[in-house]
């Protein structure tokens, strides 16, 4: 009797982890899948495309063979029909049986959102067949935390997804947020919830330039990385060989992400007062330790405060990065002040100097690209813009910018 009640427990504890293991999987889906999109272009649902041309204003919108959903956007355009200088873009597309209507409201250079969610089945409105909060709240908070300040961040947080506003495109789903929670920031805050079989085309560049961060790998590199690859953004990490030998997780990851990582020297040390075997031995001993956790080579050097001699260039084997931009995030430890530096600075060509030991840069850089993106510039990496402009890196060369 005990050996049958033995089995039963094993089958009925059998039974509940595989349940947690179904839904734990089921909701992970959800979260990465983002619902799982299926949209489509919904041009067969919309009748024609209407404009009102009675002022100034530039006001266009969807006319569906629907009579609420027609009834719904009319009751949105009169709020703005009598207003000078009001501008209305919007999409429309499916999402299984939902109609998605996003409109980008500018009323004398404000903007506002709004979205219309028109379930065909049930004849309602509503936002939950297309993203549920309750499931997917935590995973936008975490991509809302790596991309933008923590500013941003914490108003988000303490909106608690009231402001939302969703646009679903054919690349995946757009959370947007009201420019004014945010002071009326020059950039949209949103995050994009990509679909499976779609890639989002990187924005257009007349400008490139080079993030480059020293002295680390710290505890902030791994999230700077992860802030750029939000933006489609690359960055050199010019990493010391004693914070490399005891955090090699951060470096295989930064590796992994794709940023460049070249050699600080192992100890920091100015290489114009060493000797020839103490020179070598900066260098070489990163070159080894950065084989061995990647299993590839160290392409570029970065000098401790620049120095590099004719001598000192004579030993190393690598080209020799240096700067021509300033942060001086060191000094400052403010973000803003950062941030401003570098707009005010910044041209086509430039290396741009950080360091990824400093929460400061990393709110500033969380702040300056994407106002940086919407200026029109691509941020990559030494390499990367060394071969967009055309120079070939030779060894024992010092490089400033490319322009």
């Amino acid at each position: 009797m005990n050996q049958v009640k033995k089995y039963i427990f094993y089958l009925i504890t059998g039974i509940i982890l595989f349940l947690i293991l179904f839904f734990s999987i089921k909701i992970s889906s959800n979260i990465l899948n983002a619902n799982k999109i299926m949209s489509e272009k919904a041009s067969k649902y919309v009748n024609m495309e209407l404009k009102d041309e009675t002022n100034n204003s530039n006001i266009k919108y969807p006319k569906f063979n629907i009579k609420s959903l027609d009834k719904e956007v009319a009751d949105l355009v009169e709020n703005y029909k009598n207003k000078n200088n009001v501008n209305i873009e919007y999409t429309v597309y499916v999402n299984k049986s939902v109609v998605n209507m996003f409109f980008k409201v500018i009323d004398n250079n404000v903007v506002s959102y709004k979205d219309l969610n028109y379930n065909i089945n049930t004849k309602n409105f509503s936002n939950k067949d297309i993203f549920d909060f309750n499931i997917l709240g935590e995973e936008l908070l975490r991509k809302i935390k790596i991309k933008y300040s923590s500013e941003i961040y914490n108003k988000v947080l303490e909106n608690n997804f009231k402001d939302t506003y969703i646009k679903v495109q054919e690349e995946g789903i757009y959370i947007y947020y009201n420019p004014s929670l945010f002071n009326n920031l020059p950039y949209d805050v949103y995050v994009l919830f990509e679909s499976e079989n779609s890639s989002v085309a990187e924005m257009p560049y007349d400008k490139v330039i080079a993030f480059t961060f020293d002295d680390g790998p710290g505890s902030y590199s791994e999230e700077l990385a992860q802030t750029l690859l939000a933006y489609d953004s690359k960055a050199t990490f010019f990493e010391l060989g004693n914070r490399m030998k005891y955090n090699q997780a951060t470096v295989k990851n930064l590796y992994g992400y794709g940023m460049e990582i070249g050699s600080h020297t192992y100890a920091h040390k100015n290489l114009n007062k060493l000797n020839d075997s103490e020179i070598e031995e900066e260098i070489n001993s990163v070159n080894i330790l950065f084989n061995e956790i990647t299993g590839d080579s160290i392409k570029l050097l970065r000098p401790p405060y620049g120095n590099a001699n004719a001598n000192v260039k004579l030993k190393v084997n690598m080209p020799i990065i240096l700067w021509n931009v300033d942060t001086e995030d060191w000094l400052t430890r403010n973000s803003e002040q950062i941030c401003n530096h570098i707009l005010e600075h910044a041209e086509d060509g430039d290396i741009i100097l950080m360091h990824d030991i400093y929460e400061t840069t990393l709110e500033a850089v969380k702040m300056v690209v994407p106002l940086l993106k919407a200026k029109g510039y691509k941020i990559t990496t030494v390499s990367e813009l060394a071969q967009i402009k055309g120079v070939t890196l030779e060894n024992g060369v010092s490089y400033r910018h490319f322009k």
